[in-house]
This record gives structure tokens, sequence and C-alpha cells, in this order.
């Protein structure tokens, strides 16, 4: 600290006296820096409405930590231009300090000479006072519909007031406390109210150190309640294996694949279920796949609208000879009801955001051991397939192939039981067992007939057999009928469906009829592919070893080994994330069915295959509408086929850009004030997407006090978000109410799988 000093004699100088000035600030500045330090923080101002669009602000002074600027008098702030035009917006804008030093001019005398008697005094300006003054800029927000966000204010400014602005002008006023200094008194006063508490802390403090040794001694006896989660978890899961009764329990566990514990009819539904809780579509269309032109040369469509490329018939198996007739219809006529079968369905799940999802492993828990097919629901249509009792072969196993952005969802058996039809002919039954030792695509069978009767059509069955080789009637793979008046003496051609025939199993073909009709059969054992049979009841087949039918069984050779069939463009409004393809179909080994597009303004076509750059996906642009194309591949004995029916069916969808799925009242049977709740989040992208548990109590939505978040090692994607609710009042049960939001459709994240426990 400095001081200037003056002697009685001494003739003074102009910048002595500036230094007194320069040293007394300075000293102050120091004080306020050192000793009471606020950086960017005001006193004394007050601000006050005036009119709609005018505040008043009073005098104050605005503390840099080393400077103080002030401001002697109050003055007004027209707010006019930041007053929001539409009704229904609303703004907040802060007022924000600025200090500057401003160097102030006054008018003094001046000599114009070193001598008294010829000077002469001049007036003129001249720098004489630096002031620091306070300057108020007002920092505004963004202009929204209520409620509006507060501006950020940077750390190094200080706020006076907060002012809401609406089109009828200045609305609330908000000090800016946070930024006020506070003085000692102040101070003194919160100190002093601290003291008064300190004995009985320290007292308490005593106490409480003598409980926590108690605790401590007895810490080992306590388990993890991490441990006590994945304990609830796993039970919670192990519940549905077991098929347990669903009784109330202080934990639920979801695999996220069926919609039992979710509440779609509440309000604020936002989702769907698909193997995870997904983001619904903000636009969908399920339209019929139909072949642009079906006259096309390079294909053929068969009975039953089954479509496969072109080809011409070969004889693949034949038993031909003249030793005996057979008369098929000496038995006692029975009634015969054949079950036929249809071919099993193929899914195809295409999109930006398809992904791998391990929680289809939990099939088993929804199902207890049947495979329900929620992977095909599509407009309204639901499959279930089972195993029927008793059977040996032909066991229906599901096969799965999951990549990202591809999901395929097929059935290994061509043929399954799920929208059966029954025939009921009336007859006897004469049949015929033949082993199939290549694949092939079954055209046609012909017999050849002795002798044709007055009356009586003659219906062809095709069916699978058992383990023993014996006719299954309620598994018909097709049939057909032949009219009596189409009958001949000689061969007659059975065209049949197309039917593929699977290498190394055993099939049989039987016919029924009333009329007076004979075959040839060979005898001496001529045919060592299979048995002839008869069947008296309907049901139970009896061989016969002295004698074989005669026939001719046809499959097709096709032309070419690649085809590709253009189909009707598909459309969505606004543009399309998904693409889903649903049809009878198969495609036996060595064959393919592959769907190609072509979005608008492409120039290439693309299989739906993985693109793991997101930004190389043909559907990263939202196209509106895609060209549509089928590719069969196969060899010159086997093709891939598809049923050209209203099954054939393509779903179109968009993702919304938020979701929120709320689940049943899950009821513990119990009363707690603390809730856990644990969520698989995967496909998350945190510059993206948020994800954001909630919980609801009766009509309340809760937000959760605590959020752990764990990373999967093995999948960085894969997030968990265990989470902590405390209710306050106690209750008996909650909702899970998960909230996520996508700033990019193209990429969305779902929820794999959830877990909710009372603590």
């Amino acid at each position: 600290m400095k001081r200037v000093l003056f002697d009685d004699a001494e003739i003074a100088e102009h910048g002595d006296f500036n230094a007194i000035g320069e040293n007394s600030q300075r000293a102050l500045d120091a004080v306020i820096n050192d000793a009471i330090g606020y950086p960017a923080h005001w006193a004394a101002f007050t601000v006050a409405q005036k009119s709609a669009q005018e505040v008043t602000i009073s005098a104050g002074r605005y503390v840099t930590r080393e400077k103080i600027f002030g401001q002697d008098a109050s003055f007004d702030l027209n707010l006019q231009i930041y007053i929001p035009i539409i009704s229904n917006d609303e703004r907040w804008v802060a007022l924000v300090l600025r200090g500057e030093e401003v160097t102030v001019n006054s008018a003094r005398n001046f000599e114009t000479s070193e001598d008294p008697e010829t000077s002469v005094v001049v007036n003129r300006q001249t720098p004489k006072t630096i002031e620091r003054r306070v300057n108020v800029v007002v920092q505004q927000g963004n202009a929204t519909p209520a409620p509006a966000l507060k501006p950020v204010i940077a750390e190094t400014d200080a706020v006076i007031a907060m002012v809401l602005l609406r089109s009828t002008g200045v609305t609330l006023i908000e000090p800016g406390e946070g930024w006020r200094v506070k003085s000692l008194y102040e101070v003194e006063g919160r100190v002093t109210a601290l003291e008064i508490n300190l004995d009985s802390l320290f007292r308490r403090t005593t106490s409480i150190e003598t409980d926590i040794a108690n605790i401590a001694s007895r810490l080992s006896d306590i388990p993890n309640p991490t441990i006590i989660r994945q304990m609830q978890r796993d039970i919670g899961a192990t519940r549905r294996i077991l098929a347990l009764p669903d009784e109330q329990r202080a934990y639920v566990f979801d695999a996220g694949l069926t919609y039992d514990i979710w509440d779609t009819a509440h309000a604020s539904w936002l989702a769907r279920v698909r193997e995870g809780i997904r983001f619904s579509y903000a636009n969908e269309s399920i339209q019929q796949l139909t072949v642009l032109n079906e006259d096309d040369p390079k294909i053929m469509i068969k009975a039953g609208r089954r479509m496969v490329p072109a080809y011409d018939e070969a004889l693949r198996i034949a038993n031909i000879g003249t030793d005996a007739t057979l008369n098929i219809s000496q038995q006692v006529h029975t009634v015969v009801t054949a079950t036929e079968r249809t071919v099993s369905r193929t899914a195809i799940r295409y999109g930006t955001v398809k992904k791998v999802c391990t929680n289809s492993r939990y099939w088993a828990q929804v199902t207890a051991g049947l495979r329900v097919g929620e992977m095909f629901t599509l407009d309204g249509e639901e499959f279930l397939l089972v195993t029927k009792h008793g059977e040996v072969t032909g066991q229906h196993t599901n096969k799965w192939r999951y990549v990202r952005q591809v999901i395929r969802e097929e059935w290994t058996e061509t043929y399954w039981d799920y929208e059966t039809s029954d025939v009921g002919v009336n007859g006897s039954v004469y049949g015929q067992t033949f082993l199939v030792s290549q694949p092939m695509v079954m055209t046609s069978i012909e017999l050849n007939f002795a002798t044709v009767g007055a009356a009586g059509d003659v219906h062809l069955f095709v069916c699978e057999t058992n383990a023993s080789g014996m006719p299954v009637f309620d598994k018909v793979l097709g049939h057909v009928t032949v009219a009596r008046n189409s009958l001949v003496v000689g061969w007659n051609r059975f065209e049949l469906p197309l039917t593929l025939l699977e290498s190394g199993k055993r099939y049989a073909f039987f016919t029924v009829t009333t009329g007076n009709h004979a075959v040839y059969a060979t005898t001496g054992n001529k045919f060592t592919g299979g048995s002839r049979f008869y069947a008296t009841d309907g049901a139970w087949a009896q061989g016969d070893a002295t004698s074989d039918i005669a026939f001719r069984l046809y499959g097709a050779r096709f032309r070419d080994v690649r085809t590709v069939v253009p189909f009707n463009n598909l459309t969505l409004e606004n543009g399309m994330t998904d693409l889903e393809f649903v049809m009878k179909a198969w495609a036996p080994g060595g064959t393919a069915l592959e769907w190609e597009i072509k979005p608008s303004g492409a120039t290439e076509w693309t299989t739906l295959e993985e693109h793991p750059d997101l930004g190389t996906h043909p559907l990263v642009g939202l196209p509106a509408l895609v060209e549509l194309r089928l590719v069969m591949v196969g060899t010159v004995d086997l093709a891939p086929m598809v049923i050209l029916d209203t099954a054939l069916r393509g779903r179109c969808g968009r993702h919304r850009g938020n979701m929120v799925a709320v689940s049943d009242n899950i009821a513990f049977g119990l009363s707690t004030t603390t809730i856990v709740t644990q969520f698989t989040v995967d496909a998350f992208n945190p510059a993206e997407h948020t994800f954001t548990p909630k919980l609801m109590v009766g009509a309340t939505v809760l937000t959760a006090e605590a959020t752990v978040v764990e990373i999967d090692p093995d999948e960085p994607e894969r997030r968990t978000f265990t989470s902590t609710f405390e209710l306050g009042a106690a209750a008996t049960g909650a909702r899970m109410r998960p909230e996520m939001t996508a700033s990019n459709v193209v990429s969305v994240p779902f929820i794999q799988d959830c877990f909710i426990a009372a603590l």
C-alpha cells in the first residue's frame, strides 16, 4: 500500500495528485479481491416492472473479483423487441451486467505562459474523472410454447434478474439471487444458526459412531443388494420357465416377447412388442404382393397359386408292369377324413435398425415348451405351431437367423399343421409307399388302369409316413380328384399341386373311390422302394407284401437356375425405415429366395443383406417408394416356391421419434416405499438417443432418484439401466413406464428385457 508525502516548501507536480487517487483505488481493489473475492456478483440492484414493456433498474454495484463497478441512478429498460409475437409463446430474458471504465472530461482553466504577467487564462475540456460504470445487456432465450427454457448463462456473467415475457408483455420477474453479494451480516446470521446446533450435533455424532461400530461388526452378515437384485431377476426368469402360477410377487421379469404384462390400452402407450419393446410406427402400410406379369414365360403358376421357375416334367420314380390287376374298391367303404397340411411360413424383416436380440432365448419361457408364432403376426393374423402328441417324425423346429438389419424367420419343416383343411371322402382306400432318395418337386402321378367302372370319381392323396413306414392320413401334402368321365383304360394322369419331397424320407399315395375300378400291379417284389397297403377304417393301414401298384411319379426339371420375378412397388407416405415380407414358401437346401429392392432415385438393385455402414443402407434416406423383385435361385432339379395368395404380403413402416411403454399394474403382495427397475436397452447411441426409466403409482408418474448405467463389455451398444425409486408414501403395486427418444428415426434403440422389484 502506498501514500504520497508533501513538504511545506515543495512544489507539487500534477502526477503526485493523480497518485493519491490511484493508490487509494488500488488498495480498495486489493481488499475486494483478497477479502471478499466475489466473481461476477452484484449488490443493491432491484428490478421492478414499470409497464407492460419496461422495467426499472435501481442503482447498484457490480463486483468482478478485484473491481467494483457502480450505477449511481436508476434507469428504465425497454424490452419491447424481445416480446414474443405468437400468443401461445413465451420467452425468458436474462438481465446481464457488464462493467466498463469511462474517462469523463470537464472544463478547466489553463495558463498559456510561464510568465504570470503575460499569461492568458484559457478554458478547455480535459480528462478529469475515471468512472467504473455498469451496463445492462439483455440475453434472450428461445420463444417457444410454455414452458420456455431459460437462457444459459456463462460462468463469467452475473444476472440481476430473469424476466418472463409473453405476448402481453412482462409477466414475471425472478431476482438473480444466486449472483447477489451476501453481506457480512447475512453470513454472520447463518454462522450463528450453525453454532447453535453444534453441541447437539457433537452429542449425536458420538451416538452415531457407536451405532456404526455395531453395524460394522454385522456387515458381513448383510447380503449385497446387487446380489439380491440378481437373484430376484433370475428367480423371475425361472418362474416363467417353470410356469408357476401368476401369484403376487415382489419382483417381475419380462423378456419383452409378448404383450402379457403390457397395457396397450393405456392412454400413454406408444410402443410395440416385437422381440423387444420397440418404437411404434409413425406410419405403416400392409400391401398384398402381386407379380407384375403372371404370363412371364420364365415362371409357372400351378394349382393353389404355387409359383416356381419354368420347368419341364421328368420321370423320377416308376414301377411299370402288368403282372396283376388290383380292384381298388373291393374293400368295405369307409369315410376317410384326410387332413391336408399347408406350406410353412417364412418372415423376413429388413430395415435400418434390425439388430441381434438375445431375448429370443426366452421363447421357451413364455410358451412352456410350445413355440408361439408371434414373429409371424401380421394384419391381425397369428400363427401357432404345435407338435402333435405321439408323432415321431417331422418335428417342427424353428430356425432364426438374426444379423444386424436382416432377420429371417422360417421353419425347417416344409409343411405344418396350422391352417389345415379336412377333406372327407367315402370309398375304399388303396395305396403305395415309396422312398425318395433325391429331393424333388413332384408334379404328378400316373396310374395304369386295367378297367374303368361305370361310375365313381377317383381321389388321389399324397401323404407322409411315420417311422414304421405306415401312411399318416392326417398329414396329407396334396390331393387331386379325377372325374369318372375323364378316366380311361391305360395310364391316367393325376396332376397334383407342386409338392416338395425331401430326400431320405418315405411318402405314400393312396386312392379313395366307390367306383368299380382296377389298376395294374407288379408282383415278385419288383419294386423295392415301398409297399402296397389298404385301409378298412380310414385310420389304420394293412400292408400287402404280394404286389405293388404300378405307377409313374413325375418331378420338375427346371429350365433356369436363376429367375428374376418383378413384383408390385411398395409405397409409404413420407418414407420408410422397415420392410417385412411374410409368405408361404419353401427354399430347399441349395436354393434361395432373395428379395431385392431399388428405392426411388437409386440406380442399382440391392439385396436384403447386412449393411455395417448405416450411411450406405438403401433405406437411410427414407424412400417413399421402392421397386421390388424376387430372385429365385435353384438347381435343375430343385427350386424355391412361393404361393401367390392373400398371405403373401409386405409391410412398410417408419418409426416415430419417441416411445412410451406402460406395463400393467404389478401387484407386489406387500407395501413398499422403494422400488428398483432394470432395463436392458440395445442399439443405444447416447449422441442420438435418450432413455428415461419411470414408474407410475396410480396416476402419478415418478422419476428415478438414481440410475446406474452399465455398458455391456461384449456389446458396446447394449446398456443396462438400474434405477432406484423412492415413493414417499407406501404402495402395494406400480407400473413400469420407460420412455425413449431418437433424434434420427433411421436409428432407434429398443428394450431387450426388463425387471422390477420392490425392496
